[in-house]
């Protein structure tokens, strides 16, 4: 159940030096990540055509990769341009290469019908990461040993942030609030709304407020975009400037059928000078995500130790991973026809 021909993250920008060579196995395929001397970057199979051996034992040789093995150097685009002490190259050299595209702090990789890929088609989270209006701490990619619909689930349904996030952003009438679930398409959307609620713990120590009037909407689209809007305002107010934005940005990526790498990173729109909030805010985020990945990773070994057929059954907060799994099924299983 995972569609191929979707922009996926490959990797955070940051992630990829220069000069270095970087391997991430991605919809369960080893792919190399390098740049060029001019600063773009390349994504190609991470194999050598002639033995099989991976290419990130070598090294980078200006724009080519070159083979630990054998010495064979290929470029950007897959195509092997030297055998060592040898003129002819068969074209069965070359080996896949994968459209990159470098955008809003994001390496975005096509991993499927390369003739399909559309730099157009690229998500678009220009908005919050490229907008100096929002600043945060960008992270590094997560590591999850748990199918990447369990990150998209978890998200979609935020009533377990009652709780699992009790010490950071979950407060009791979250869970017991009944979502909003719109489905356009291929889009999910899921909206609560307070007057008045319980600040979460991490918001009352940030802006003082013991309760705000709040709102949630959580975005879905494929491949595995996610993004997460939260306002924060004092009951009773009228004035826009204390409205409080919180924006989560959280793509996240197949590495195999069983594991994915999650890509999230809070933002926001106040106090964007203020350098110890951007840490605050980040460490708390970064106790979250990790809650979140133990019970994950939790319940994919006990889906793989108990088995298929192990009982479980649906409640009235899972409508929007239900809808985005069907969604999902559907665009893969359009591309096997």
């Amino acid at each position: 159940m995972i569609p191929r021909n979707c922009w996926y993250v490959a990797a955070m920008a940051h992630e990829l030096l220069p000069g270095a060579l970087f391997p991430r196995t991605l919809l369960d395929t080893p792919v190399l990540l390098f740049r060029r001397q001019d600063g773009s970057a390349a994504a190609i199979e991470d194999r050598c055509s002639h033995r099989r051996v991976a290419l990130h034992l070598g090294r980078l040789v200006g724009d080519h990769v070159q083979c630990g093995y054998h010495g064979l150097e290929f470029d950007g685009s897959g195509a092997c341009v030297r055998i060592p002490n040898q003129e002819r190259i068969p074209p069965k050299a070359c080996v896949r290469a994968f459209a990159l595209v470098e955008r809003d702090g994001f390496l975005w990789i096509w991993m499927g019908d390369q003739a399909l890929a559309d730099a157009a088609l690229v998500p678009d989270y220009a908005e919050i990461c490229s907008d100096p209006a929002y600043v945060g701490r960008r992270s590094d990619a997560m590591h999850v040993a748990a199918p990447y619909t369990y990150n998209l689930e978890n998200v979609l349904d935020l009533s377990h942030v009652s709780y699992v996030h009790r010490q950071t952003v979950g407060t009791p009438l979250v869970a017991e609030t009944r979502p909003e679930t719109t489905v356009r398409g291929d889009t999910v959307v899921v909206r609560r709304a307070w007057e008045r609620i319980d600040a979460p713990p991490v918001f009352r120590r940030l802006f003082g407020w013991d309760q705000v009037k709040r709102t949630q909407t959580i975005h879905f689209w494929p491949g595995a975009n996610i993004r997460l809007d939260i306002t924060s305002e004092p009951v009773g107010n009228t004035d826009p400037a204390l409205v409080r934005r919180i924006r989560v940005v959280g793509p996240c990526t197949p590495q195999t059928q069983g594991s994915h790498f999650k890509f999230s990173t809070m933002y926001r729109d106040f106090a964007q000078q203020d350098a110890a909030i951007t840490e605050q805010l980040a460490d708390a985020f970064a106790v979250t995500l990790n809650e979140d990945k133990v019970l994950m990773e939790d319940q994919w070994r006990n889906a793989c130790t108990d088995g298929p057929d192990a009982p479980m059954f649906d409640i009235a907060v899972d409508q929007a991973p239900l809808a985005t799994r069907r969604i999902l099924a559907r665009l893969a299983q359009a591309e096997a026809h």
